[in-house]
């Protein structure tokens, strides 16, 4: 029984732990998951080649930007350049804005492509 409690103890604190959030700047709503990291991690990440967590980051961005476009109404990524463009874009605005979150960089890529499809 104990062995039990304790893996379910791990796992409420995994799952707390894995939950920590950040306002977006523009939208004043929660984003949770690995966009909570600063953009100075996710520029370590990348630079010294963590593979598991550049990856990961990248899914979240993926994500993120699926989430938005699909519950927009007009299609903010297609024609879609490629991932890697996002990518970068993501690590220009992060060398500028190291103290910031990946979801507010993420969100910051969703406003500009919104605002190129009204173009």
């Amino acid at each position: 029984m104990a062995g039990k409690f304790g893996t379910l103890s791990a796992l409420v604190l995994g799952l707390l732990v894995a939950s920590q959030s950040a306002r977006a700047a523009d939208e004043n709503r929660m984003a949770y998951g690995a966009g909570m990291v600063t953009c100075a991690e996710w520029q370590k990440y990348r630079a010294t080649g963590d593979k598991p967590a550049t990856l990961q980051l990248q899914a979240w961005l993926d994500g993120f930007l699926s989430g938005f476009n699909m519950g927009s109404d007009i299609d903010f990524i297609s024609p879609k350049p490629t991932s890697v463009a996002y990518y970068a874009w993501i690590d220009n605005y992060c060398a500028q804005n190291p103290l910031n979150h990946v979801a507010t960089a993420a969100l910051a890529l969703k406003n500009e492509l919104t605002a190129r499809t009204h173009n």
